[in-house]
């Protein structure tokens, strides 16, 4: 079962002046009021808000609005009379994002991510070092095994895939065990594959996977051309950890394909 993107409700004191409100200064679209002026919607883009008529006292809500410039939508809403509570600021979560309030009180932190500068690594990495080089074969089968990805991991394939890699990285404990791993594959020119990003579950909420792919972006910087293209694969529950360095899911960036099963195509019908 699929869940559609949430739709917030938000108590105000009167429908119309709030969806005159969202028009007039933070550039909504009015979609519908329904009964006397009792509950109506406000959109844009993808974002659906519902406005029902709530007697005071009501409690403020706090809405986080993902767009793709901030300073842009910033200096419009400024232009247009928006109060603004806080101004862009790059957060050391990896997110920009600015704060305004609406004509209820109800607060929207409008946020993209941020490459304005490289995440610290976190203070409990103390103990652990970071080695510039491939996971052995031994130590990707122990780590891809402790993170459960024995289903779909081929690990001859992999022993054979290791020394081609372009880059990789390791984390290593005070006993010289490899506790977290990251690679990058591809052609060194015009493509380049993060793969194998893996912290054992021992030492997760540590940090290391945040330090890995740290070590992943410099050198990327340094290796990568303008204009290659640099992609990773991941569960939908992990995008955010990526979102962080600057990585889109395909609702703003590339529409990415994968398959697990290669077949031919019957051809299509000429139109």
């Amino acid at each position: 079962m699929k869940f559609s993107r949430p739709i917030a409700q938000l108590p105000v004191a009167n429908v119309e002046a709030a969806q005159r409100h969202y028009h007039d200064v933070l550039g909504f679209t009015i979609d519908w009021t329904w009964g006397q002026n009792e509950y109506g919607s406000v959109s844009r883009d993808e974002a659906i808000l519902y406005l029902c008529a709530t007697a005071a006292p009501t409690a403020p809500v706090t809405l986080v609005l993902h767009v793709g410039d901030v300073d842009a939508l910033h200096a419009d809403w400024l232009a247009r009379g928006a109060l603004i509570l806080a101004p862009p600021e790059n957060m050391p979560w990896g997110i920009r994002e600015f704060t305004a309030q609406d004509l209820n009180g109800h607060r929207l932190r409008i946020s993209q991510p941020s490459r304005a500068f490289t995440l610290p690594d976190r203070e409990p990495l103390a103990g652990l070092r970071l080695e510039p080089r491939t996971p052995t074969a031994a130590e990707h089968r122990e780590l891809a095994t402790a993170v459960d990805w024995t289903a779909f991991t081929n690990f001859e394939a992999a022993a054979a895939s290791l020394p081609q890699s372009l880059y990789g990285v390791v984390a290593l404990d005070a006993a010289g065990a490899c506790v977290g791993m990251a690679r990058v594959i591809g052609d060194g020119q015009q493509f380049f594959y993060i793969m194998d990003v893996a912290v054992h579950p021992d030492h997760q909420g540590r940090g290391i996977g945040t330090a890995l792919m740290n070590e992943v972006i410099a050198y990327l910087h340094r290796a990568a051309p303008p204009k290659a293209l640099v992609g990773l694969y991941t569960g939908h529950a992990r995008g955010s950890f990526y979102e962080r360095f600057g990585f889109r899911g395909p609702e703003t960036g590339l529409y990415g394909m994968s398959a697990l099963t290669l077949h031919p195509a019957t051809p299509s019908r000429p139109r």
